[in-house]
């Protein structure tokens, strides 16, 4: 029993480490390309009027989703869904998707 009972323990613990996922949906307002096919930073203005400031740095654009589709989004005004962990104050990006679900 002590021993089912630590096993629990240690993955509430675990779960309880990981970091939990947020979405947000909005019009990309500015994006911040260093260089050709990559992006660093976008804000997005949300649904509900805040802006909010995303890191990409991390992230791996996916083939349905490239890093040029930001600029694409933020040149028509179409709204995307970030999904994102907090890091401290960075927003850091998980995975981008077009609002009418992944892909296009």
């Amino acid at each position: 029993m002590g021993a089912i009972l630590g096993s629990v323990l240690v993955l509430g613990v675990t779960v309880a480490c990981e970091p939990t996922l947020r979405q947000e949906t909005g019009v990309v307002m500015e994006v911040e390309s260093p260089a050709l096919g990559q992006v660093d930073r976008f804000r997005l203005l949300t649904t509900d009027g805040r802006t909010l400031a995303f890191d990409t740095t991390s992230l791996t654009f996916r083939p349905e989703f490239p890093a040029s589709h930001l600029a694409e989004h933020q040149l028509i005004g179409d709204l995307i869904v970030v999904t994102y962990r907090q890091d401290g104050e960075r927003l850091v990006v998980t995975q981008l998707d077009d609002s009418n679900g992944p892909g296009h």
